[in-house]
């Protein structure tokens, strides 16, 4: 299968490959591992990441918990978790559920490398 015709935003790279009766349609996000890297580097330093408005007069507010890349985000909704459930209290369910999981522990941004 060759690749006839290769499509880049910037941000997701899509490929489609052909060969005699067969699509394939293949995406691939060239950031993933910068991201992820830069995810382990963050969980080795737990002073790195502050509070959302910790330095606000209001105090704060929220907490940067996980940095996910798009393609490992739809992967995980391809998998049964249902990220975009339109009940928030669902989906943070299932987001709690997906970062306790081997992919979803490499987009913590906070906790044990």
């Amino acid at each position: 299968m060759a690749a006839d015709n290769v499509q880049f935003d910037g941000v997701i790279k899509s490929e489609f490959h052909s060969h005699i009766d067969e699509i394939a349609h293949i995406r691939t996000q060239p950031t993933e591992d910068i991201i992820l890297a830069r995810n382990s580097e963050l969980r080795k330093n737990p002073g790195a990441i502050m509070d959302l408005g910790a330095k606000s007069d209001e105090g704060t507010w929220g907490r940067l918990v996980a940095s996910i890349p798009m393609n490992l985000f739809e992967k995980a909704q391809r998998d049964g978790y249902d990220l975009n459930n339109r009940n928030a209290e669902i989906s943070a369910k299932e987001m709690a559920r997906y970062l306790q999981s081997t992919e979803g522990k490499m987009c913590l941004v906070q906790g044990k490398n």
